[in-house]
């Protein structure tokens, strides 16, 4: 899986980077079929934002979360596409 991470008004440390990549496996668990992983980080006065685009085989599936940290905001946005990749996940096996 590809991803791209990209950073907003200020630079990524190599340890935020290691997260963003050890909590996107998990995704990559659920749906063996994405392609490519969109992360945006972007930090703003006193919020730290995240935002989430996985592309597969025919399906988009995007979470966005903002909070005090990026450890925060990563956690929950993973869980957010963490849903909606099994929730597809589970329409494919029941057909």
């Amino acid at each position: 899986m590809q991803v791209d991470i990209t950073a907003r008004h200020f630079t990524p440390s190599v340890h935020l980077k290691e997260m963003v990549y050890e909590k996107l496996k998990k995704i990559k668990k659920f749906n063996t079929g994405i392609i490519s992983c969109r992360v945006v980080l972007t930090k703003e006065a006193n919020i730290e934002d995240v935002e989430i685009v996985a592309h597969g085989k025919g399906h988009h599936f995007i979470a966005h979360e903002n909070s005090d940290n990026f450890e925060k905001s990563l956690i929950i946005a993973i869980d957010k596409i963490t849903i909606q990749v099994k929730k597809q996940h589970d329409k494919l096996v029941r057909h």
